[in-house]
């Protein structure tokens, strides 16, 4: 059996991949001459259904397992994770190919007639109905009007811009990756925990340096942030966070303002005034200007109450000026002398498995799921496998790939390597994987601070939004929900990282294996809100940043793009920016993920959770009966009807803010 072949028959596995091959040098030395056969072959099948007659156009016309589309979306999750030249070349050479052929499908009126026909004249199922809706929705808003010459321009667009999100993601990895600062001593950096410590000497030990190296990982910029004395070096890492990818040859400016301008035109061709407009016909909010202002409503709130904040602080430690860089050092400081509460301490609590245990433990008591470790051999030690099981069938498999390394990308996300499939009465297993970039202690017992718990179990809840999906087709599947929606599940999920009646089964010391005292929840019940306002305010920051740039007017140029989110960062903050702040040119969300123009979602979805959650409080969070409910509602259903819908079949009544504003204390 050739290489090839053997690529082939694992591609039709409907088991776990055996990723460790599909990733291997031999693997990638010929995908680019697989990806263009599978490329010929399903073109040629496209072809072929184009010449149906109407009268033998069935639903199934229409589904399919593409084995193109499976090997591309790994080769994208190792460029993800593992980046390298080599995967880098292959997606840059084969991306506009795929892009064409996507390109062919969703232009093609023939296609979108085969499929008004059929919801017109075929026997469907509600769920039937619901795809071809969607699916008929999107060829109505995007093209279908058009003359062909607009419908040409509207191609050559989307190509682009798949190209111009690859070159700004790897930009911001190359960026990131020079950033490294090395102290030849400990003196400013004691207070760091230890084991943080100890990692930081290992870096410098693998690069020849003495003392302790910190590099733009996530773990490297809070230590520094948190602990760390001299004020100049807090101050070097917040203005080098924000301005990676901005300047020399990994700079990202000019690629920010083509993407911009692209987007404005796409809308523009399409009849919308703007970018923001277009991207809400798929959202549950309704309007730029309404998304604009429930941002400003609540950004006012939070700005009066962190700017008072700001003021205790200048008090409390009697400063003249108070910075973004001191933020969270003095944060840390107060909590320690007016809470007696240390995160040193309170990590102790936090070792990484007792935490997984303890998250798998609360998945099945909620909804009845048994998480089974496997063990494969992969292309990286730092991943674990699981069998996913409920009322004994095996519904999933679930990939945690949680350790930083700094090929991967810099943050977390949930995504699925392979979706549910049923196809030719054959059912393909879903691949659900966690990434997330967790300092990884190679001497000890790996321990988490609270946010990366935090983080854990967030993603978990987007893994749990698409294992337990009841649906065969996976045109329902989570990744289809309303963007605004879709934060839901795993936002609903940090509850039970940060309740006590949850946190005391499962912070138990790592040494002692004492259960958390009651003093610590009681001091972490009090901190649930001290402290949110100012990070409120810098999430609707990037919110509302993000709906003015595609919602105004684009820029002439980079100066007047740097100027224009200046000011308005400027006009939106507490603390003023100078001209080295180019946080925009790294904002990967929206200029190399999916949240463009739907930043607003993390707030929006927390404003459903809260009203969720707020249920669930009401009987029990482990109440089995309201558990039973939302994963019939919400989780299982995926989206099967509108979000808005969806809701209110678990709640009962329309969604309300007044949750969400206790929560902040703004009521």
């Amino acid at each position: 059996m050739t290489i090839k072949q053997k690529i082939l028959q694992e591609l039709q596995n409907p088991k776990m991949l055996d990723l460790k091959f599909l990733f291997s040098k031999e693997v990638l030395d010929v995908s680019l001459e697989v990806l263009q056969e599978l490329l010929d072959e399903e073109k040629k099948d496209f072809d072929e259904i184009l010449k149906l007659t109407n009268e033998k156009i069935t639903f199934e016309t229409f589904m399919d397992f593409s084995k193109l589309d499976l090997f591309f979306s790994l080769l994208n999750h190792l460029q993800n994770v593992k980046s390298s030249d080599e995967i880098r070349n292959i997606i840059e050479d084969f991306e506009p190919k795929y892009v064409d052929f996507g390109n062919y499908i969703a232009y093609n009126k023939r296609y979108y007639d085969m499929i008004v026909y059929c919801k017109n004249n075929c026997n469907l199922d509600n769920e039937q109905k619901r795809i071809l809706d969607l699916s008929i929705k999107s060829y109505e808003v995007k093209w279908i009007n058009l003359e062909e010459e607009k419908q040409n321009r509207l191609k050559e667009i989307s190509k682009r811009l798949s190209e111009l999100s690859q070159k700004f993601w790897n930009n911001l990895l190359d960026s990131e990756k020079e950033f490294k600062y090395v102290f030849e001593t400990d003196e400013t950096i004691k207070d760091i925990p230890q084991n943080e410590l100890e990692e930081a000497k290992i870096k410098a030990e693998k690069e020849w340096k003495t003392w302790y190296l910190f590099d733009s990982s996530p773990a490297s910029y809070m230590a520094i942030m948190k602990y760390c004395t001299e004020s100049d070096v807090r101050k070097h890492f917040f203005t080098e966070k924000h301005k990676f990818a901005s300047s020399g040859k990994f700079d990202n400016r000019k690629l920010v303002l083509e993407i911009l301008k692209l987007r404005d035109e796409k809308s523009h061709i399409l009849g919308y005034k703007n970018y923001a407009e277009l991207s809400l016909v798929f959202k549950m909010a309704d309007t730029p200007e309404n998304v604009i202002k429930l941002i400003d409503e609540v950004s006012i709130k939070a700005k009066d109450k962190a700017e008072t904040e700001i003021v205790e602080f200048k008090k409390y430690f009697n400063l003249a000026d108070f910075n973004p860089w001191d933020l969270a050092y003095y944060s840390r400081i107060y909590k320690e002398k007016e809470f007696n509460f240390d995160e040193r301490e309170l990590k102790k609590y936090f070792e990484f498995d007792k935490v997984l245990n303890w998250l798998f433990t609360i998945a099945n008591k909620l909804y009845g799921i048994e998480m089974r470790e496997v063990e494969i051999d992969s292309y990286s030690s730092d991943i674990r496998f699981y069998e996913v099981y409920k009322e004994w069938k095996l519904i999933s498999y679930f990939v945690w790939d949680y350790f930083y390394n700094q090929d991967k990308r810099s943050w977390a996300w949930c995504d699925n390597m392979r979706p549910k499939i049923e196809y030719k009465w054959k059912t393909y297993i879903p691949i659900v994987v966690n990434v997330c970039a967790f300092l990884n202690q190679w001497t000890g017992k790996t321990l988490l601070n609270f946010i990366d718990v935090e983080t854990m179990f967030h993603e978990f809840g987007h893994a749990l939004h698409e294992m337990l999906s009841k649906s065969k087709y996976s045109d329902l599947s989570w990744f289809n929900v309303e963007w605004d929606f879709v934060e839901l599940p795993s936002q609903l999920m940090e509850n039970w990282c940060n309740e006590e009646e949850s946190l005391k089964l499962f912070a138990k010391h790592n040494e002692t294996w004492e259960e958390i005292p009651k003093s610590m929840l009681e001091t972490m019940d009090k901190l649930k809100k001290y402290g949110t306002w100012n990070f409120t305010l810098r999430q609707n920051e990037f919110a509302s940043l993000d709906m003015h740039l595609h919602s105004k007017v684009v820029p002439d140029n980079i100066e007047k793009l740097d100027d224009f989110v200046l000011d308005f960062i400027n006009n939106y903050w507490i603390f003023k920016k100078d001209k080295d702040y180019k946080m925009y040119a790294s904002f990967s969300h929206i200029f190399d993920w999916w949240y463009w123009a739907g930043y607003y979602s993390y707030m929006w979805a927390e404003i459903i959770e809260a009203q969720v959650w707020s249920i669930f409080k009401n009987k029990w969070i482990f109440d089995k009966e309201t558990a039973d409910r939302f994963l019939k509602t919400i989780l299982s259903a995926w989206t099967t009807k509108d979000a808005s819908m969806l809701f209110e079949d678990f709640a009962g009544v329309s969604i309300s803010p007044n949750a969400f504003l206790d929560r902040k204390k703004f009521l």
